[in-house]
């Protein structure tokens, strides 16, 4: 997400759903979607998701794994007949992806603290011109 898209959130009347999964979770706008149509299936297959959402099956296949790896749904193997196996996928609860979200948000905050107590220091490395003093907080003149 870029600051613009970042700014434009913080800015916003209201997020929905979508922005906070996209801005603190970093997925994808079709990952939201794919998250939503395994809400509304509950347990169920590739085939399924890809029908509901249509999307080609790998489009679909590519979509859950990712959101298996962020955490947003679990994948179990089945067995059928004949010692072969599918897949069957299911979002994770809404009041567990809120916990997620929570999380980054808490970790997020913490290291933004963190890197804003050493910003002074890191604005002199960067070689800006010192024009304001350390302990006051009040503009200098530029030396001539």
């Amino acid at each position: 997400m870029s600051l613009g898209e970042l700014q434009s959130l913080i800015n916003a009347p209201e997020l929905g759903a979508d922005d906070l999964m996209r801005c603190t979770l970093g997925v994808k706008t079709a990952e939201v979607e794919a998250y939503c149509a395994l809400s509304g299936l509950g347990k169920t297959t590739v085939q399924e998701v890809a029908e509901r959402l249509d999307k080609s099956r790998p489009t679909t296949q590519r979509l859950l794994q990712s959101l298996v790896e962020k955490g947003l749904a679990t994948r179990e193997e089945e067995l059928i007949g004949l010692g072969g196996y599918k897949f069957i996928y299911q979002a994770v609860p809404p009041d567990r992806l809120k916990a997620s979200i929570k999380v980054m948000l808490d970790r997020w905050y913490s290291r933004m603290v963190e890197e804003l107590e050493g910003l002074p220091k890191k604005i002199e490395e960067m070689g800006c011109p010192r024009r304001f003093s350390r302990s006051s907080g009040t503009s200098r003149s530029p030396r001539a």
